[in-house]
């Protein structure tokens, strides 16, 4: 285990980064040219962090009483699709940061809350978050990160198993167990001696995305920096405000366009005969967005009994099958690690590991079965 050291991080240096403004579309183009490069050398993303600072991506989920631009929730998970169909370490990174957002925006009466998200508006602050160990990563086994009360504050030990962007990250919103079987919610400063940061490399994708876990060795948080007192269930915080209720199904999405978009363009060129599964791909596709992105934006819909893990496992399969496809057309040339194609198929395997709650692993399992409706 490795910490890195501050020349390594991100710099927030907001002179630094907000030289130049640049647009939502020049900022994806760039992103989309270093793609390759990311994924090869598995190193932080900063330049393409530095695009979305410039063209106010880091505003888009907070809104403008904290500094932000307080985008529709559809039109911003139009553009966590945009993204994911050009680069999807990029996208995961940007859309865990605005996951923490999220928390932030569901604990305003927490005095960090407010402070936090003004900074994360101006780029001067990356959060993100560490609640695997209270969803899936965890949940048959002795608590992984345990909070204990002491004066003015708890102390914290554990390990978190996943965290995006790790060893870049000034604030982690982290859940732990409590001594009396309740949970908490905090914002943990995450640069201090005993957060240590792992560094991974042995991801089959999205390495540069500093995706790893993090050990707390009897860390003091202060209740200054509690977001969520003991409690029954500390995610519960995160239902208060959901504006789209279906954010795991837009990155596969994004994906299942980028490789769907690469095989039309060798289909073009040489393989005629094949246009008519690209095609069909293609319509597959469009039918099930304009379903995730009704549904996602609508409560109602989304109350329907199994209606988001049916989304979710449709659309992971979809990714997956899209960009075999791409894989297939490149032939030989698909096999290199250097091929976009190879880079599509590694990154749709990422959705079925990300946190599938049972409902979503079933749908999925059916579905490889062919049980298709």
């Amino acid at each position: 285990m490795l910490r890195l050291s501050s020349r390594h991080r991100w710099d927030y240096n907001e002179n630094v980064l907000t030289k130049t403004r640049t647009t939502w579309p020049r900022a994806l183009a760039l992103i989309e040219t270093r793609a390759q490069r990311v994924d090869v050398a598995a190193a932080w993303p900063a330049d393409n962090m530095a695009d979305l600072k410039r063209c106010g991506a880091l505003t888009w989920a907070i809104p403008r009483a904290f500094g932000g631009t307080g985008m529709d929730a559809v039109l911003l998970h139009r553009r966590y699709e945009d993204l994911a169909r050009r680069c999807l370490t990029t996208a995961l990174i940007l859309t865990q940061r605005d996951s923490a957002v999220g928390f932030l925006l569901s604990a305003s009466d927490a005095p960090i809350s407010a402070q936090l998200l003004r900074s994360m508006a101006r780029g001067t602050v990356f959060a993100t978050i560490g609640i695997a160990q209270l969803t899936t990563s965890s949940r048959h086994l002795p608590p992984a990160v345990v909070a204990r009360r002491t004066s003015g504050g708890f102390r914290v030990s554990g390990r978190i198993p996943w965290v995006t962007g790790a060893a870049q990250a000034d604030r982690i919103i982290v859940g732990a167990a409590t001594s009396d079987g309740r949970q908490i919610l905090f914002a943990l400063r995450a640069r201090q001696p005993r957060v240590v940061a792992e560094i991974r490399k042995d991801m089959v994708a999205l390495n540069a995305s500093c995706t790893g876990a993090v050990h707390l060795r009897h860390v003091f948080v202060p209740d200054a920096d509690v977001l969520m007192p003991p409690c029954n269930n500390a995610l519960e915080l995160r239902s208060r405000r959901r504006p789209f209720g279906l954010s795991t199904c837009v990155l596969p999405l994004g994906v299942a366009a980028g490789a769907l978009s690469m095989a039309e363009d060798l289909a073009k060129t040489r393989f005629h005969t094949c246009r008519g599964a690209i095609t069909d791909l293609r319509r597959e596709y469009t039918r099930l967005a304009a379903q995730v992105y009704k549904v996602g934006a609508n409560s109602r819909l989304l109350q329907k009994p199994g209606i988001g893990a049916q989304l979710r496992a449709a659309g992971n399969d979809l990714a997956a099958r899209s960009s075999l496809a791409a894989l297939e057309l490149s032939k030989g040339h698909g096999f290199m690690c250097a091929s976009p194609a190879q880079r599509r198929a590694r990154e749709s395997l990422f959705f079925y590991v990300w946190s599938s709650p049972t409902l979503v692993i079933e749908q999925t399992l059916a579905l490889l079965a062919g049980r298709r409706r």
